[in-house]
């Protein structure tokens, strides 16, 4: 436990941390006591974790069995609650509706509480984007360290060549990784927000959606969608953001350093710009003919409105340009594509394309023994080799994922009384996409606000949302007996 309690008090600390700047922000708009608050909870979660660093410091922290799988969900669990606070002194929100947004925030799903931010202050308004960010570098550390060493849910090992160094001791090991992902992380982020602030966004809003975007959040700083700002050029640097936090964070590290034949690879990170394209030309030309008209939708705009929906579909941000684009498709080949998501290693949510592409395979490699019984099959999907086990693994998470969405679907069903606002609700929150729950559906009118929700309904979302992000089969193993006898 002792490594276990170690790397917990260094994440309660970099969340502390990051409530400085949001004091910063609540004194520079005049709330001194909404910065006052942010303080004290900062100095409080430093003053526990840092005692608690101190003490551990010198012991010998290596994580071994299902020791990693409680640090995990100890992590997406507690690290909530904490930042929860801030919204509770504020005045913003009751107990359980601050742990909802704080919850959304970490986990980038982008539900929102609030009704309209025209009352809520800036400095809530950037902690829930900082969290977003947070909340991504967080998923980009747990498929690194956590779930992909561990094969959870048939993910690939061997494609963490981040690593793979010799660096000692696992403390060694995984400070290296925080230290590389971080770097580029922050780099790409603060790359945006400079981009869209040339491209002429206010400052304040530049940075908040760039963390929203590259964390595949979807929390906006105002009310409205992208289109508001009225500016091209944010338009195509939001959209170029969504591909980034989508694809694999391996990839990218692939393609910087020139290891073009090992980028090549990646075979997810090619059928994600594929399937961005294909979707986003049935959107534009679906968006082109519900105009009527040319002189009501050009056919460039139709394009720019198109592709930017389907990047924002398959990347679960959530983002629009215009409200309820998203919904112009039919709504099971919508909420299907959301719930595939896009890339492992990526901070977009979703069951991810690695497991469809295995899943299909698999059925082409059935097919093809009905007509060829004897005939001997290799299969891959990129540099993993296709085994029984790999199957196995990944059948049992998509069949843990659509028994949560079944159960999560049936409770809330049952508190607003549509079936279909319940299913989409469910999904949403287990792929991170939140905002799509509200996107402009024919039905979106008869369907309540995440805000007027039962109590009951918000802790189904707020548990959907962690799962959606930690893997179903982690919660297993951190508690299972047998797994830590091993």
């Amino acid at each position: 436990m002792t490594a276990i309690l170690y790397f917990l008090s260094i994440l309660l600390g970099a969340l502390g941390g990051l409530m400085l700047p949001t004091a910063l922000v609540a004194f520079s708009s005049g709330n001194a006591e909404l910065a006052g608050g942010f303080l004290l909870v900062s100095g409080l979660t430093g003053f526990l974790s840092g005692g608690v660093y101190f003490a551990l410091r010198g012991q010998k922290k290596e994580l071994v069995n299902a020791q990693t799988f409680l640090l995990c969900v100890l992590a997406w669990f507690g690290l909530p609650v904490a930042a929860a606070f801030p919204f509770v002194l504020s005045g913003q929100l009751s107990g359980i509706d601050a742990l909802f947004e704080a919850t959304s925030g970490l986990t980038t799903t982008g539900s929102t509480i609030f009704l309209t931010l025209e009352t809520v202050p800036r400095a809530l308004i950037f902690w829930r984007s900082i969290l977003q960010w947070f909340g991504g570098f967080l998923t980009l550390l747990s498929f690194l360290l956590v779930l992909a060493p561990s094969g959870v849910g048939g993910l690939p090992d061997h494609q963490t060549g981040i690593t793979e160094r010799n660096l000692g001791d696992e403390s060694g090991r995984t400070f290296y990784v925080i230290r590389q992902v971080g770097a580029a992380y922050g780099v790409v982020t603060m790359g945006l927000a400079w981009l869209l602030i040339i491209a002429g966004l206010p400052p304040f809003d530049s940075l908040c959606i760039a963390f929203s975007t590259i964390s595949t959040g979807g929390f906006m700083p105002v009310d409205g969608v992208l289109s508001v700002y009225d500016n091209r050029l944010a338009e195509l640097f939001v959209a170029i953001g969504m591909l980034v936090g989508a694809s694999s964070i391996l990839w990218h590290r692939m393609a910087v350093r020139g290891k073009l034949q090992l980028s090549s690879e990646q075979g997810e990170s090619y059928a994600l710009l594929m399937i961005i394209g294909v979707l986003g030309l049935f959107y534009s030309l679906t968006l082109f003919r519900l105009a009527g008209s040319a002189d009501v939708l050009s056919p460039l705009s139709a394009l720019r409105q198109g592709f930017f929906a389907a990047a924002s579909l398959v990347s679960t941000t959530g983002f629009e340009l215009r409200h309820a684009d998203v919904t112009v498709l039919p709504g099971i080949l919508v909420i299907c594509i959301a719930l595939i998501g896009a890339t492992p290693f990526s901070t977009a949510g979703g069951l991810k394309l690695y497991r469809i592409g295995a899943m299909v395979l698999q059925a082409t490699r059935e097919v093809g023994r009905l007509i060829y019984p004897h005939s001997i099959r290799g299969g891959r999907l990129g540099r993993t080799e296709y085994t029984i086990q790999l199957m196995k693994a990944i059948w049992a998470s998509f069949l843990l994922s659509m028994i949560l969405i079944a159960v999560v679907t049936g409770m809330v069903t049952y508190e607003i009384g549509h079936f279909d606002g319940g299913l989409i609700a469910a999904i949403s929150n287990f792929s991170n996409i939140g905002p799509l729950y509200q996107s402009g559906w024919s039905q979106t009118g008869q369907w309540p606000p995440y805000a007027e929700m039962g109590l009951t309904i918000k802790y189904a979302l707020i548990i959907t949302m962690i799962l959606g992000r930690i893997e179903i089969i982690v919660l297993f193993g951190a508690f299972n007996v047998n797994f830590w006898r091993r």
